[in-house]
């Protein structure tokens, strides 16, 4: 079975060294993107993965795919787009690896995913569905819905990552009401504990769990150097990070949501999950974002089983 995701796929440039973008002279093109990084994890994890995007007919988007399929990620699903942009990002490292972004995305492929490109999915190898709340505007809100829409009446799992991006979207009250507009769909979310507040208006996850995600399978709340909790039905998981050197946190969430679904999908039944094999998993997805952060980029980062294992 397989893994789709849907949403955007860009170009990260990463400032060499450390400092705000005013100040850093150069920058290292790396391939990313929320839903692109997913799919990549989920590959190398040894899922079948595809990736529903649209790229633009330009030299980033050669890049691009050509990243995909080097990563074996099936391309089917990409469609090009000759009258807009690839997506771009130019991302600043501070001293802990922490970034920050400057987005060329407005006007851009991500947001012209086609309710055509939709139709062409079959989704009788799916089990699951990933998508981030970047590329829920425009056309491709309209396309996300027709496609989740889908995949609930053909029982496939639903992940989302909340993955906030402020500037990328012009009315934050809009950004929260298209938000809650797709967490019907929801059997997995993954939340920051820097986004919880705007997402369900408290700080306590615990209130959260019940008031907003009482109807979701997993809940993955996540706290950066603190860790996570994973949540799935009556049991509670935390974990810590292992004692590593950050150097770029570039696509760790991802890593996180892409290597926890690797191993939720390994389960024979994900209605029941003992204590311990959440244990396992929520663990499992801890150490392998942490070990990403170990290196600069995102897709370039990330590790099969066997790296894994070599590490941890």
């Amino acid at each position: 079975m397989a893994v789709l995701c849907i949403g955007e796929m860009l170009i990260d440039f990463i400032g060499e060294g450390v400092g705000t973008i005013d100040k850093v002279k150069s920058f290292k093109k790396e391939a990313g993107g929320c839903v692109a990084n997913v799919a990549c994890v989920a590959q190398k994890l040894g899922h079948k993965s595809y990736l529903l995007t649209s790229l633009g007919q330009d030299g980033f988007g050669d890049f691009l795919e050509n990243t995909l399929k080097n990563e074996n990620v099936d391309c089917r699903y990409v469609s090009r787009k000759a009258d807009s942009f690839t997506p771009l990002a130019f991302v600043s490292l501070d001293e802990t690896g922490d970034r920050s972004f400057s987005f060329y995305f407005k006007g851009s492929s991500t947001l012209r995913i086609s309710k055509e490109d939709v139709e062409k999915v079959d989704l009788s190898e799916i089990e699951v569905i990933h998508f981030a709340s970047i590329a829920i505007q425009e056309e491709s809100k309209d396309s996300h819905h027709l496609l989740l829409k889908k995949a609930k009446e053909a029982d496939v799992l639903i992940s989302f990552d909340v993955n906030l991006r402020f500037n990328l979207w012009d009315d934050h009250k809009i950004y929260l009401e298209t938000i809650k507009e797709f967490l019907p769909y929801i059997d997995v979310i993954k939340v920051a504990d820097n986004e919880l507040e705007f997402l369900t208006g408290t700080t306590n996850v615990e209130e959260a769990l019940k008031k907003d995600f009482s109807n979701m399978k997993v809940v993955l709340y996540t706290k950066g150097e603190h860790g996570a909790e994973v949540y799935y039905k009556d049991y509670k998981v935390v974990t810590e990070i292992p004692n590593i050197k950050a150097v770029d946190t570039t696509g760790a969430g991802d890593a996180f949501a892409g290597s926890f679904l690797s191993k939720l999908l390994n389960q024979k039944d994900i209605n029941n999950i003992t204590e311990e094999e959440l244990a396992q998993m929520a663990t499992f997805a801890t150490n392998y974002a942490s070990l990403t952060t170990t290196k600069i980029g995102a897709i370039s980062s990330y590790l099969t089983e066997e790296e894994y294992n070599s590490l941890i």
